[in-house]
């Protein structure tokens, strides 16, 4: 049986230390998601220039800085995730403090009463005192891992907050505009209801003097309740997306609130910058690859859990008889030791939690590319959708110029005997349609643009 020398136990000591520091991957993250492969130019085209630093600018409108304002103010998930980034920021600190050596302050007291043979009743009283100390050593950097993984979770929640503040800026000014669109719509109705009105004054009167036949005049009443119907099925729109935004602004949902002026018309093009520049500009990607960087970090935590442990643990007191000479007594005592901890058999635990951490790199990897990826097509497809859009709008404006013109022409040619009612009904239908759309189109091509400042990552400044 062969004797190990302490040279060669040394040595083979150093051999496994080496071997277990090799053992360590420097990271998980696969070349695709660290280098993602994406066109030097967007393909759907899009104004050239750099992105918007402040898309609020856009839309030139003092009282929409102001309710922007309150809303990031008061908004209450905003508030949750503004609380979860101070849990965050904690973790920090504890995973900071696992590095560091604790101290304890410890003070015992005893009193033991005994009697002898005699009867005699013996009383003792034993004091003490101490400062114990311990230390993990972080050999191969497990616990600084861990502080990194913290960190970064940290700075990920930090980007969160920051694509919640933008998401709750483009939600209140795209309610707004969802106000001002139900705003107009109702005046539509108004209108609808006027001219159905008016129609059936005129029909009334015609068949009262013989002109017009009972099936006119029953159309003429129907029209009417039709659009008394949808005028207060538009009273209902109009409230609910006032509660709506008075949602988003934290105030209570009464229906109530007034909103001034009508939707804007902006036609200057929004420049899209390149698709390199989406990962630096778009802070739920930064969240997204900061998360996938902390769980790298974890899992280079759980596989240097299984390597050796080294504890350092110190202690120093005094004991006395009496409590006040605690401080003065010179009867002290310390202790220093050291202890080295192999993990041996653990039932498969570490090996567990380590292949935990390395599937949860595999699933926020994932999540990474896929928002990615979307983060690409929502770009495109807004480039794509405002072009679209603002082809639709442009066509819906001459038909609502046609179809005013048409209906007028109807109802003068009805007096006269030319047309019938129902080509009366069929013009106003078309003609109130067409502005309808038209409202609608104009508030499309406004919740687009605020899709395409967001999904480019522009960041917004309220002036407050």
């Amino acid at each position: 049986m062969a004797v190990l020398t302490k040279p060669v136990i040394s040595r083979a000591i150093i051999a496994v230390a080496s071997a277990l520091l090799a053992a360590c991957s420097p990271t998980a993250i696969t070349p695709q998601a660290e280098n993602p492969e994406f066109p030097e130019a967007w393909v759907r085209g899009g104004a050239s220039g750099g992105v918007t630093v402040n898309w609020l600018e856009y839309f030139a409108n003092p009282e929409l800085n102001g309710l922007v304002s309150e809303a990031v103010d008061a908004n209450y998930q905003l508030r949750q995730e503004r609380a979860r980034l101070l849990q965050a920021g904690q973790s920090v600190v504890i995973a900071r403090a696992s590095r560091l050596p604790s101290l304890d302050l410890s003070v015992d007291g005893s009193r033991r009463g005994a009697e002898d043979a005699s009867g005699v009743s013996l009383t003792t009283a034993s004091y003490s005192a101490s400062v114990d100390a311990r230390w993990n050593v972080d050999l191969w950097g497990e616990l600084s891992k861990e502080q990194q993984a913290a960190q970064l979770s940290f700075e990920a929640q930090r980007a969160r907050v920051a694509s919640a503040e933008r998401d709750i800026a483009a939600a209140t000014v795209g309610s707004v505009f969802d106000v001002l669109e139900s705003k107009q719509l109702l005046e539509v109705a108004r209108r609808r209801l006027d001219n159905a009105v008016e129609s059936h004054d005129i029909v009334a009167s015609g068949y009262r003097q013989g002109l017009n036949d009972a099936l006119d005049l029953y159309l003429a009443r129907n029209q009417v309740e039709r659009q008394r119907a949808n005028y207060a099925q538009q009273e209902q729109a109009y409230t609910e997306s006032v509660a709506d935004l008075q949602l988003t602004l934290a105030r209570y949902p009464d229906g109530s609130m007034e909103i001034g002026g009508e939707l804007p018309v902006i036609s200057d093009p929004i420049p899209v910058g390149l698709p390199s520049e989406l990962l630096t500009r778009r802070t739920d990607l930064q969240e997204a690859w900061l998360n996938l960087l902390a769980a790298d970090a974890s899992l280079a935590a759980a596989h240097k859990a299984r390597f050796p442990s080294l504890s350092i643990v110190g202690s120093t007191g005094t004991t006395t008889a009496e409590f006040a000479d605690l401080l003065d007594t010179d009867a002290t005592f310390w202790n220093v030791a050291g202890g080295l901890v192999q993990p041996l058999f653990a039932g498969g635990r570490l090996k567990a939690l380590e292949e935990q951490a390395a599937a949860r790199v595999q699933l926020v990897e994932q999540q990474y590319l896929q928002l990615l990826y979307r983060a690409f097509a929502d770009v495109e497809n807004a480039i794509s959708r405002s072009v679209s859009l603002q082809q639709r709008y442009e066509s819906f404006l001459d038909a609502e110029t046609n179809s005013r013109a048409a209906l007028s022409l109807a109802l003068e040619q009805y007096q006269r005997g030319l047309v019938s009612y129902t080509t009366v009904l069929e013009s106003q239908r078309q003609a109130f349609d067409a502005e309808t759309t038209v409202v609608q189109l104009r508030n499309q091509l406004l919740q687009n643009r605020i899709t395409l400042f967001l999904a480019l990552g522009g960041s917004f400044s309220s002036g407050t």
